[in-house]
Parts: structure tokens; sequence; C-alpha cells
């Protein structure tokens, strides 16, 4: 009988644990499908805030008709403004355009959005306020930043939506991040026969496109899976976490020994080729800015507490590279468009760590200003006939053009 029993000991235990474990996995389940149902499975719960809600069109746009509050990354003082109804910051356009307006369409990223500033510290707002000492016409500067907008966002934004504002001229602001982006929104990108891009659709609206896989209906299995790649990234070899994909291997290209990306940087300039076709189809002039990163100025701006590690850069380094600056201004010159390099001024004036935030890679209030001026300088000489004044020649010292258009 002892024999008997203890085979049925162990077939009792055995069961027992059996039902636990499916009871486990049953509850886990349940539990990860009403979070995925709460926070995740749904447009209108896309972004935690809801600030930011997915595109059919543009992988996401802003949320229009918001009041947005956010605390500055450096102060932790609470920064106020409004999206209006078309998804931008700031005051509703008229549409048509009315006459007498000089309108000026800013595509970009978060550098153009500029959520940590006040609506009159941002570029674009200082921006508008010195181009109006220059004319009699009525100037208008709106602000299309979009947080994560490579170039191939935001010329599906303005292919999809924005064109109807009708600008007078499109500054698109090319940021360092934007390869990454670019990269990160490709994958969902419909591109036609010609090669044009189409559309990139947010997941949430295609997945009803393809049906899924048996097993990836079982939320256990794709949380564990997840979880699993987040380990394997957190735990590899010194060096291979740092890679495209990865927050870490974001600016990889900017440093002096860079990876090949040489294909990842061509498909992020298409795009720019694209938005200036539309604005010659417009009628609309077309220039293509940029600025340096504060790690491309100076080894100890942006020197908050692990604000470099946290993107991959390195600590106490300046990037001395000036590869991205003569990529743009090449392959502008390839494509006749005008180009408003501002690297050179941030890079030579002095106390250049004032211009940034100390714990995210924007810009600081001076920096804005600073940016706003060379903007502004370059427009006056690009764009002549409707300016009161005459913009200053190009061996006029710093302190002249600061006169002409102040700093603050």
């Amino acid at each position: 009988m002892k024999i008997i029993r203890s085979p049925l000991r162990w077939l009792k235990h055995i069961t027992l644990a059996l039902i636990t474990l499916i009871l486990l996995a049953v509850g886990s389940e349940v539990a990860l499908r009403v979070a995925e149902y709460r926070d995740q499975d749904s447009v209108s719960s896309y972004d935690s805030e809801g600030f930011l809600i997915p595109s059919d069109v543009s992988y996401h746009r802003i949320r229009p008709l918001q009041q947005v509050s956010r605390k500055h990354p450096d102060t932790g003082e609470t920064i106020q403004f409004s999206i209006n109804s078309l998804g931008l910051r700031g005051a509703e356009p008229a549409i048509p355009k009315p006459a007498g307006v000089f309108r000026i369409l800013c595509l970009g990223g978060e550098t153009v959005l500029a959520p940590e500033m006040a609506d009159e510290d941002t570029f674009c707002s200082r921006l508008e306020a010195l181009l109006q000492k220059q004319t009699e016409l009525k100037v208008e500067v709106i602000n299309a930043g979009v947080p994560d907008a490579s170039p191939l966002m935001s010329y599906l934004h303005l292919r999809h939506s924005l064109v109807g504002l009708q600008p007078d001229l499109i500054l698109f602001h090319f940021d360092m991040s934007d390869v990454a982006d670019d990269h990160a929104l490709r994958r969902y990108t419909q591109i036609s026969d010609a090669g044009m891009p189409l559309c990139s659709m947010h997941p949430l609206f295609d997945k009803f496109n393809e049906p899924e896989r048996l097993e990836s209906q079982f939320f256990v299995y794709r949380y564990s899976l997840r979880w699993l790649g987040d380990y394997w990234v957190e735990n590899q070899p010194a060096g291979l976490e740092r890679d495209i994909d990865t927050p870490q291997g974001t600016y990889l290209w900017l440093e002096d020994h860079p990876p090949d990306w040489s294909v990842y940087v061509r498909q992020t300039l298409e795009p720019i080729q694209n938005i200036q076709q539309i604005a010659q189809g417009t009628y609309s002039r077309f220039i293509l800015a940029s600025y340096p990163k504060p790690w491309q100025v100076s080894e100890s701006a942006m020197s908050g507490e692990k604000a470099r590690a946290r993107l991959g850069v390195r600590e106490g380094v300046t990037y001395g590279s000036r590869f991205p600056f003569e990529l743009l201004e090449t392959y502008s010159r390839q494509i006749n468009l005008s180009f408003c390099d501002t690297s050179h001024t941030f890079q030579s004036i002095q106390n250049p760590d004032r211009y940034y935030l100390q714990n995210v890679p924007q810009f600081s209030r001076e920096g804005h200003a600073l940016y706003a001026r060379e903007l502004a300088l370059f427009i006056l000489k690009e764009i002549p006939g409707i300016w009161s004044r005459e913009a200053p020649s190009q061996s006029e010292p710093p302190a002249d053009r600061q006169a002409l258009v102040p700093l603050r």
C-alpha cells in the first residue's frame, strides 16, 4: 500500500501545481488585458498624458483644442500653452490667409514645439517679433512642431493638412535626432510606385488589416517577449546597446568616428526634397535650418545628472565633427535649397552653455533668442523686397548685427 500511496501523493502535488500555474496564467492574462484596455489599446489613450494621438497619415499628431501644462526640466516651474483646432501650438490661424499677411510655417520636432518654454520665449514667437519690425506687412510665424518629427513626418503633415495654411515661407528645422526618428517611422510608411511617401499609419489604425498570429493574441506571451527583449538590451555586452534603434544610439552619427549610417542618412534627407516640391508648387519659399546639439559646442553644456548618459553621449566631451553640417550644406546645394547653418554662431559665441538647458538637449530661453536672431538675419537676406530696412551684410561684426536684430 505504501508503494501505491507514494506515486499518488506525487501525482496529487503535480496536479495541484499545474492547477496553480493555470490559475496564475489566467489571472495574469485577465489583469494584462484590463491594463491594456485602460492604458494602451485605444486611439483616445495612445499617449499617457493625452498630448499625442495616433494618426493614420503621419503616425501621430498633437491632440487638437487642449490646454497643456508641462514642468520645466531644469527649474520645475509649470509651463502652460494652448493647442488650436489644427493640432498646432498657438492661436487659431485664419483660413484662407488674409491679404497683407506674410505667413511663415515652421516644421520640425520638439525644438520647434518647445514645450519647456512659455509662448513668448519660443524662437517662433521671437522670430515673428523680430521680422515684424522690418516690414509693414503683418508677419505670422506658425509653430507646427510635433515631437519626434523627422523630415518624413513633417512632409506628411504638410501634404495632408498644413498646405491649406498658404504659407509664404516654409521653414524646416533639421534636428540631429532626425536620422533615428526617420528610421523608427519608416517601417510604417507606405511609398508610391514613384517613390513618394504617401502616409505613415500608426499600428492602432493598421492592426485590423492583417490577422495576428494565434500566439500573439495572448497577452502573457506578448509581455513575456517584451520583458525578455528589454532584459537582453539592458544586459548585453558594453557597446552593443548603442544602436540606432535604442535611445542611447540616437546621436551615434555625430561622433568623431561614427558608424556607417549612410543609408539611414540618405533616407532621412529625401523627404526634404518632397517638402521643397510642395513649396514650389504652392509658390512658397523654403528654407532648411539647423543648429548644434549641446555637446557639439561645449564639453560642459547639458551637464545635468545623467542627462548625457541617457542619450548615450559621453560626459565631459565636445563632439568636434563637422560632418553633419557639411552634409546638410552639400545636400542643400545639390537641390538648390537655402540652408541656414547656425552652428558657427553657437560654436564661436562666448559661454555657450547658457544657450542650452541642463537636463534635456533643447534650447534655453537665451538659445531660442539667439536662434531666432540668426534665422531673422538669414530670412532678411534670402527674401528681399518686403522689408523696410536693409539687411546687414555677412561681413558686419556680430555687435552690429545684434543692434539691427536684438538678442532679447
